[in-house]
């Protein structure tokens, strides 16, 4: 039987990917927690290593509920969520993503590096760079690999396709283009920590909602994300001072 292709893609399933996504989270956390308690009851477990560890499960798990959802939807689902070629050319979209990269990143060191300490609010660095540093310091070659995974490629494709590939999507299917990105951009901010960072994950996932409407492919906005994490970790192994 053929799938009425126009109805895949609805508003409550872009809603119920968010309500997934957040439900694995925690029950990954009570899941790593626990794990942690019972396994290692002799050893104090640090909440940055119980973090890492509770955010690359969780990843993994959506990743895989994603997974079984393709299989489930059929291929007519794939463009419905982004998974196809760029609408550029290939190295036209690789430019436009440099471009941006440079231009948001740009941004956001003013924010943090200028705006902030103007209102003493200097040094202030986000949950994931927080668990970078003290990995970095504190871990292993273990801890460290664990981050990495989840920094450079199971956290960027599974919120790029929760966020643009389910929620954007389905949202832009209601409502204009750029109200899509608006929505899913704070929603994508309010998951991130601290508050006072909020403007620059808002940029960034505008950012990324645009890449995504502008090339038509997931991938395009996967392939921001990645370097936008790279650009992070590279200034963090080098000791420069973290920017998000």
């Amino acid at each position: 039987m053929t799938k009425d292709i126009k109805s895949q893609l609805t508003l409550k399933r872009g809603i119920l990917a968010i309500v997934v996504m957040y439900a694995c989270q925690l029950l990954a956390g009570i899941i790593t927690s626990y794990s942690f308690k019972f396994f290692v009851p002799s050893k104090t477990v640090s909440i940055e290593v119980i973090g890492v560890s509770s955010a690359l499960l969780s990843g993994i798990i959506i990743l895989f509920l994603f997974w079984w959802d393709l299989n489930r939807s059929g291929k007519s689902f794939y463009p419905q969520i982004g998974l196809q070629a760029s609408k550029i050319k290939n190295n036209k979209g690789v430019l436009l993503v440099i471009a941006a990269l440079v231009s948001t990143h740009f941004l956001a060191w003013i924010y943090r590096s200028v705006i902030l300490p103007s209102f003493d609010q200097a040094g202030i660095i986000g949950g994931g760079s927080k668990m970078f540093s003290f990995i970095q310091a504190n871990g292993g070659v273990l801890e460290m690999s664990g981050f990495l995974l989840l920094a450079l490629i199971v956290g960027p494709i599974m919120e790029e396709v929760v966020f643009r590939g389910y929620l954007q999507s389905s949202l832009a299917k209601r409502i204009p283009s750029w109200a899509a990105i608006l929505i899913t951009s704070v929603i994508f901010a309010a998951g991130h920590s601290p508050m006072i960072l909020w403007p620059m994950y808002f940029l960034f996932s505008i950012t990324w909602g645009w890449i995504y409407v502008r090339t038509g492919s997931l991938k395009m906005a996967i392939l921001i994300h990645v370097l936008s994490n790279l650009f992070y970790t590279v200034i963090g192994f080098a000791g420069w001072d973290i920017l998000a």
